[in-house]
């Protein structure tokens, strides 16, 4: 059930399944102090099994529309991870009610900061979202303090709709999230604009170089189960 959604010639994103999990673990371990400060998860992730049973879990909730979970490459070597979280899509006929939204989240290895990866990741789960699953609406949240975090979605042209307070508590403090919002007819818009400045290739229908399927819908069938540029 594999799939690569290849983003340019430098970057792709790969579904995270059990047998990617020792280069990604590899990653995860070497930025361990990098990344700890803003995800809760990378401490207790203390073990090649962990990742595999990560895995298997994301599969199961990526069959169910819950959650995406990508590998983000580069060169073809694991540099980071990316995906939807919080993802919903559902109709209430008998309410006339339907939404379909999804949290865009990511992580890069320090090495690959500051050549825009994470940006060019972002637009292809973008175009993913609007264009292969109909998302009416697309948000990442980032932490107050995380500047280059929170620097992704403004420069692809979110709107900041607030801060959302005590999100959570962790790590005996209680946490902000900055929001950001992109909704598929300001997307359209911007592949129009675009399109116009002969910038549009990240706007273009479709995913080039799905290996294994062409429709990435068709995948989740298949289971029961500060500044530098990011």
């Amino acid at each position: 059930m594999s799939f690569t959604l290849q983003v340019d010639d430098e970057i792709s994103l790969r579904l995270i399944e059990p047998e990617h999990a020792q280069a990604m673990y590899a990653v995860i371990d070497a930025n361990r102090e990098h990344i700890h400060n803003y995800l809760p998860w990378a401490t207790p992730t203390s073990s090649l099994e962990d990742v595999r049973a990560f895995a298997t879990k994301t599969l199961v909730a990526f069959a169910q529309r819950k959650e995406l979970s990508l590998s983000i490459l580069e060169h073809g070597q694991v540099v980071g991870g990316t995906g939807w979280n919080h993802w919903v899509c559902e109709t209430k006929d008998e309410w006339q009610l339907s939404m379909c939204h999804a949290d865009i989240g990511y992580w890069l290895a320090r090495d690959a900061q500051g050549r825009g990866i994470v940006t060019r990741a972002v637009r292809a789960l973008l175009r993913l979202g609007f264009e292969q699953y109909g998302m009416a609406r697309m948000t990442i949240r980032a932490e107050p303090e995380n500047v280059r975090s929170y620097a992704v979605p403004e420069r692809l042209g979110f709107t900041y709709e607030g801060t959302l307070r005590h999100v959570c508590h962790w790590k005996d403090r209680w946490v902000n999230h900055r929001l950001y919002s992109m909704l598929r007819d300001e997307w359209r818009e911007s592949c129009r604009v675009s399109d116009l400045g002969h910038e549009g290739k990240e706007c273009e229908k479709g995913n080039k170089g799905n290996e294994g399927n062409r429709d990435v819908r068709g995948v989740a069938g298949v289971v029961s189960h500060e500044g530098a540029e990011l």
